[in-house]
């Protein structure tokens, strides 16, 4: 690059004397600083596109991979009920014997019998309504056990969603710190020519301005990294990334006993578990009906001799049940029931200790934000406070850096608690079952 510079240098009458070596000289000056530019100045963010909350739920929906997995069980369930109402195939049978074997093919003979045969079983007992019953159930289950794989998925989505949110507050919070510390930095330089800041305080307070750079660093990198989340939650081919959140500092009072009952109501792994024991109950049922034996009626043609005289026949067949009575099948069915109903007992159980555990969350929360959000005016106070008596020489420069450590300390924290309240509350909501 140099080169290319030295070809367009006028040299004329100059030639290669001083005037020369002071524009090569002045050019390299230039590329340094450009250089060190590029690479000790912060790292700036590609934005994506912007999308809403409901836009992000409705691509969540659509594309996320173990939805579109866990779909296929709903498939497959509905194959099973369409299975279960067809009825049995009937059984085609063809005989043929007492047939001549002369001169290379078969021939007819007085004793030549040929008969075609067809069956058909007719279950009884209502066998196939139960089955079908049962299978039907089974498939309502696995939508409704669906239903509950998107709500546990949207414990993750939420709380990638909130930690992004968590990001932009700290990386605004990073940005303007270093703005603010600017001015400090004036202020210092300005008393230090003046003699009135030593070397050495002049020196930690410009090095005290590499946490701060680090930390909007890190902040970042931070945000990238959950934004990559947030998109393969999306099953995103292009990034996208959540609009503002309209944040709010006022949260509503939820009480137990009403979200403990909405939750029996919504709770689709509750609702998946009740279907599931409905089927039970109609295999049980099929189970009992197994006793009864099934029938097997049949038509047939018959042709003798070798003029192919016809007949025409029938027959019924019937299971005599003496050995087997569904008895294994009954007691399976029977313990499947049960244990179905111990399932639901348990998942009632999970519900009210969800329900509580996140109401314990969202009200610690919520109290630890009420405890920050008294002091945060104050500690405003102070550190402006602290900055216009550095100003004018009233405290020292550890003074001012330990203020400054503290009041960043405390909006990062405050910030932590106010996006952790808010999405305790989300959470609280998703343990009751409410799916937007």
């Amino acid at each position: 690059m140099e080169r290319m510079f030295r070809r367009y240098i006028p040299k004329g009458e100059f030639g290669n004397g001083p005037y020369h070596s002071r524009l090569v000289n002045r050019f390299r000056l230039i590329l340094f600083l450009y250089l060190g530019v590029l690479f000790f100045s912060p790292p700036t963010l590609g934005r994506g596109e912007e999308v809403t909350l409901d836009q992000a739920l409705a691509l969540f929906y659509q594309n996320n991979y173990d939805l579109l997995i866990h779909r296929y069980e709903m498939d497959k369930a509905y194959a099973d009920y369409v299975g279960a109402k067809l009825r049995p195939n009937p059984t085609l049978s063809f005989n043929a014997n007492g047939l001549d074997y002369y001169s290379g093919y078969l021939k007819r003979d007085e004793n030549t019998q040929i008969t075609v045969r067809i069956d058909q079983l007719i279950e009884l007992g209502g066998k196939r309504e139960l089955r079908t019953n049962a299978a039907l159930a089974v498939q309502q289950a696995a939508t409704l056990t669906h239903k509950d794989v998107i709500r546990n998925l949207l414990l993750g989505f939420y709380t990638v969603y909130y930690n992004l949110e968590l990001d932009r507050l700290n990386m605004e919070f990073g940005r303007d710190e270093l703005t603010r510390f600017d001015r400090i930095l004036d202020i210092a330089e300005r008393r230090f020519n003046a003699g009135f800041l030593s070397q050495l305080d002049y020196t930690k307070i410009k090095l005290a301005k590499i946490d701060l750079e680090n930390n909007l660093t890190n902040s970042q990198a931070q945000f990238r990294k959950d934004l990559e989340n947030f998109n393969v939650l999306l099953g995103a081919v292009t990034t996208l990334e959540p609009s503002r959140l309209g944040i709010r500092e006022e949260f509503p009072a939820y009480q137990e006993e009403s979200l403990i009952e909405v939750a029996y109501q919504n709770r689709y792994d509750l609702l998946a578990a009740q279907k599931q024991v409905e089927a039970a109950r109609h295999n049980m049922a099929l189970a009992r009906a197994l006793r009864i034996p099934d029938l097997s009626v049949g038509a047939e043609h018959d042709s003798f001799g070798p003029d192919g005289a016809s007949r025409i026949g029938g027959g019924v067949s019937i299971g005599i049940p003496v050995f087997s009575r569904a008895q294994g099948a009954i007691l399976k069915s029977n313990a499947e029931f049960k244990q179905l109903e111990e399932q639901v007992r348990k998942i009632k159980r999970v519900i009210v200790s969800d329900v509580r555990q996140g109401l314990i969350s969202y009200r610690a929360s919520l109290a630890i934000l009420g405890s920050y959000k008294e002091r945060k005016a104050s500690m405003e106070d102070l550190l402006n406070k602290s900055e216009a008596a550095f100003s004018l020489g009233g405290i020292t420069v550890l003074d001012l850096l330990d203020t400054r450590k503290t009041y960043r300390d405390f909006v990062t924290k405050y910030n932590q608690n106010l996006i952790q309240t808010l999405l305790n509350q989300e959470l609280l909501k998703v343990f009751t079952g409410e799916v937007k």
